[in-house]
């Protein structure tokens, strides 16, 4: 490998389809044609869907051992296609109060999914987030929501701001994690996340598949399924309601409003929403104000037509508008950030070769500009000035600004009945464009440059999906996926000195995904899961093809990145075993996992110790030749009386380089990785610690749950299995409470507090920067909301 030219100077510097199948398929009879399945054990007949949906109810999919849980949550009566929509004779406001256990959500949330959404968790390691946890929780991005959501396990987020969060799913990060629902790709890995682009407000359900026990989302580990809130239906003609949200959380003077107005017909519907967000820098718990302003808008607009009783069109249009966002552990903030999304879906419960269809394309486009001018980021970061470039030595700045889009579609033909038996076969196609400037202003113009330059990649894949009950007991989920991939990259930018010509760097990768997945019914109240997979997932074209770009992705935040063309894509094997219970009153469950992964993307330091030092440290991409990643999750809910109910969660993550003294970034075998010897064996960089959560729940007695408070306690252990070669310090574990609470006074109304942090605990995540004065948590914050619907 050649050392590139910006990692020098850099050194120097240092040194001094998606599957989105509507419920009209279960639950309305849109089209009254005869289906059946004969399978081994199981013989169904019916002619109508709503006899389907009985059917399903009775149990013969039993995924979750199909009994209602002490706090089943309840699919929100808003617009969503996937759901039985409110017809005239149903007052909102009396759906509103049959909602509120929706709000608190559960440790296992599935059974408020629609049975098209449950049809994708069979199998080990599915969670489901229900949108409604947003309200309740106070959450701001789709990455925040999973964060505080109780129905999820073995995720850990790194809260870079209060609106951006980058979701880490078992310890596994960027390129490992895909985000669908039109494919959100992060155009700066540390500035904006797949996450960050859409409000949890906007989101009906959220599915974590933690693990390749899924064909249809593209080459990766781990996969989050999005679905946003859609389109009505009303019966007898047009209606047209609306929802007014607003919030308020002290520490940071955080306001957040959303006005959503969304009506229709029997065969059309819209949605109109916006959203606004504001906060200050807020106070951790040892009083010291971090930079950590904001201002957010965004526009969500969604158009529904049925074209006839069979086929369907659903539009959606998003756009987020960021300005003045402050990042305190980076060396760029943000002056804005836009992102414009485009989403069109068609379903087709009539096809003419298969039983069911569905197609989906999208395009969705980022575009941000940023510098180090902020005064309280050289607050923050006293030492910024002097590691960046300038004649006099202190008063040295940048300025970045990016350009990323991703474009595709989507195509998915089911035969069977889908969740129960069925074969299924699909298409799609993913365009990333992708390209930054990293510029220090005052070296001289022709070398001032640390780009990403303009680099795009094409996937496309073909996968089958093959869901096959053997009997009353026991049902298998498997899958094949096949992909061929080819990037590129201009290898240029203004400002910069190419290294590489673009036919060296030129990459094709052929990807494969295989699995198969096992649910068995011990008992009437017993589950038993398992799971075996095989993924690939290539290198993204930040690891392929960056050159010297200040991107935080190390514990010590001022991390300049080197890619290389050369990467190999990581290759994942990975078992899972776990069980589920649910009795009347107690709801529980345990997974344990094992993944190998070969040539898995970690780093190798180009300055041992600068980290250390609060100075700019330098890291290169680079395939270690195996690691492993092995953990447990832990979950259980009882309700001990018919106004208490108890919770708890625990996640366990261990991750270990077992070849690191094998490959490094400049291909030298001279040499140890990180320039330093010892063990060929160490703890991987940026794994979360033991993460465990109990709390309390005393709500309303009465069938319509109008209150409830809800006390939880966060208990967080020392992470000492650290990447020392990488710079990475030990951080010691934490104990933070919440207090939630909400009222519903009908008629629409509902009123939220809560208190945050409630004894002002001065702590820091583990995968929290440490640049300049180091990033910590938010202390003590009371918040408070109120929504009306109407």
């Amino acid at each position: 490998m050649q050392l590139n030219i910006g990692g020098m100077v850099r050194m120097a510097l240092g040194c001094s389809l998606f599957f989105s199948l509507p419920d009209s398929v279960f639950a309305q009879s849109l089209n009254p044609r005869e289906y059946s399945v004969e399978d081994p054990g199981i013989e169904l007949s019916f002619s109508d869907a709503s006899e389907t949906s009985s059917l399903m109810d009775s149990g013969i999919r039993t995924a979750l051992v199909q009994q209602e849980s002490p706090l089943e949550p309840v699919r929100r009566e808003n617009p969503n296609l996937d759901a039985p929509q409110p017809n005239a004779a149903t007052p909102l406001a009396n759906q509103s109060e049959k909602l509120r256990d929706a709000l608190l959500g559960g440790v296992n949330a599935t059974s408020g999914l629609s049975q098209q959404r449950q049809a994708r968790v069979i199998g080990p390691g599915v969670d489901a987030v229900l949108g409604e946890e947003g309200v309740f929780r106070k959450t701001t991005d789709s990455g925040n929501l999973i964060g505080k959501s109780i129905s999820v396990r073995g995720v850990s987020s790194q809260q870079r701001t209060p609106i951006t969060t980058d979701t880490r799913v078992r310890a596994e990060r960027v390129g490992q994690v895909l985000a669908t629902g039109s494919y959100w790709a992060p155009v700066r890995m540390d500035l904006d996340t797949m996450m960050s682009k859409i409000d949890s407000r906007l989101i009906n359900s959220l599915l974590v598949i933690k693990g390749p026990y899924s064909p249809r989302y593209g080459p990766g580990f781990s996969f989050i399924d999005i679905e946003l809130l859609t389109t009505p239906r009303y019966q007898g003609g047009f209606q047209m309601h609306g929802t007014s949200n607003a919030e308020y959380l002290t520490n940071g003077q955080q306001w957040y409003g959303r006005q959503t107005f969304f009506g229709g017909s029997d065969d059309w519907g819209f949605r109109a929403s916006y959203g606004h967000r504001t906060g200050n820098d807020y106070k951790d718990g040892d009083g010291f104000e971090l930079p950590s302003s904001y201002n957010s808008r965004d526009i969500n607009i969604a158009l529904g037509w049925d074209i006839d009783d069979d086929r369907q069109l659903e539009f959606n249009y998003l756009r987020l508008d960021q300005t003045g966002v402050e990042y305190p552990g980076l060396v760029f903030d943000t002056r804005y950030l836009v992102t414009d999304g485009y989403e069109l879906k068609y379903f087709d419960n009539n096809p003419l070769i298969s039983d069911y269809h569905t197609s989906e394309v999208w395009y969705n486009r980022t575009r941000f500009e940023g510098d180090t001018l902020g005064a309280g980021k050289n607050r923050q970061i006293p030492i910024l000035r002097e590691v960046l470039f300038s004649p006099s030595g202190f008063d040295g700045f940048g300025v970045t600004d990016g350009d990323g889009s991703s474009m595709g579609y989507r195509s998915e033909s089911i035969f069977g009945l889908p969740g129960v038996s069925h074969l299924a076969f699909g298409t799609d196609m993913i365009i990333l464009r992708q390209g930054i400037n990293d510029r220090e202003a005052l070296l001289p113009a022709n070398d001032n440059n640390f780009p990403l330059p303009p680099s795009q990649s094409f996937d496309f894949g073909f996968y089958v999906e093959h869901v096959l009950p053997v009997n009353d007991f026991v049902r298998f989920n498997s899958g094949l996926r096949a992909d061929t991939i080819h990037t590129t990259s201009t290898g240029d930018a203004d400002g910069f000195d190419p290294i590489y010509t673009p036919d060296e760097l030129r990459q094709n990768f052929t990807t494969w995904t295989s699995y198969s997945t096992a649910e068995v019914d011990l008992t009437e109240n017993w589950m038993a899961t398992a799971g075996v997979g095989y993924g690939q997932r290539p290198p993204t074209l930040t690891e392929l093809y960056v050159e010297a770009a200040f991107i935080g992705s190390l514990q010590s935040g001022l991390t300049y990145l080197g890619g290389d063309p050369d990467l190999k894509p990581e290759t994942l094997r990975q078992i899972d075993f776990g069980g589920v219970c649910n009795y009347e009153r107690f709801t529980g469950g345990a997974n344990w996992y094992y993944a190998w992964i070969d040539d898995y993307i970690t780093y190798d330091s180009l300055t041992p110790g600068a980290g250390q030092e609060g100075l700019t440290a330098g890291a290169g991409f680079v395939n270690t030749n195996l690691a492993t990643l092995t953990g447990v999750e832990l979950f259980g809910q009882l309700e001990a009386t018919r106004s208490f109910t108890f919770f708890g969660l625990l996640s366990y993550v261990e991750g270990t380089d077992r070849t690191r003294n094998e490959t490094t970034y400049l291909g030298d075998t001279t040499v140890d990785r990180s320039l330093e010897s010892g063990s060929d064996v160490e703890p991987l960089p940026g794994i979360p610690p033991l993460d465990s959560r109990v709390g309390v729940i005393l709500h309303d007695s009465s069938p319509n749950r109008l209150w409830a408070i809800e006390y939880s306690l966060r208990a967080v252990g020392r992470q000492d299995r650290i990447a020392a070669t990488l710079d990475e310090i030990a951080t010691p574990g934490f104990v933070t409470m919440d207090l939630r609470g909400y009222r519903n006074y009908g008629n629409g109304w509902l009123l939220t507090g809560g208190v945050e942090n409630l004894t002002d605990r001065f702590y820091r995540e583990h995968l929290d920067y440490r640049s300049g004065l180091g990033v910590f948590r938010p202390g003590i914050g009371f918040y408070s909301g109120l929504e009306l619907n109407y």
